[in-house]
């Protein structure tokens, strides 16, 4: 489950392949309510650097962490930083949001590859 920011972030121009394979999956991104739009506001005017004007294409970013928060579920990044409040490993820290990679995921959900 994500948000409908991460599906728009993954457009034609970014990955066309990537944004290919998500299409048929769009369910799995929801639109933000209230109590999500209400931890995004938290975080943007908190974590201000985690979207700066400069980083205007990671607007998904607060969306991801603010529906972690609010579903309890865990947010899944390869971004490094969880000592930056600029990186969502870091305002994923602040926010006791757990936090990991994709790697992390595999042994915890003890897939096996190959």
């Amino acid at each position: 489950m994500s948000s409908t920011l991460v599906l728009r972030e993954c457009s034609k121009k970014r990955s066309e392949e990537l944004h290919d394979w998500l299409q048929p999956r769009s369910a799995m991104f929801h639109t933000p309510d209230e109590t999500v739009q209400g931890q995004v506001d938290h975080i943007v005017n908190t974590y201000t650097a985690l979207v700066s004007a400069g980083k205007e294409k990671f607007q998904a970013d607060p969306f991801v962490i603010a529906q972690a928060k609010v579903s309890g579920y865990a947010v899944i990044t390869e971004e490094t930083g969880v000592g930056s409040l600029g990186k969502i490993p870091g305002v994923c820290n602040a926010m006791k949001v757990e936090c990991i990679n994709l790697m992390q995921l595999i042994d915890a959900e003890d897939w096996v590859l190959g």
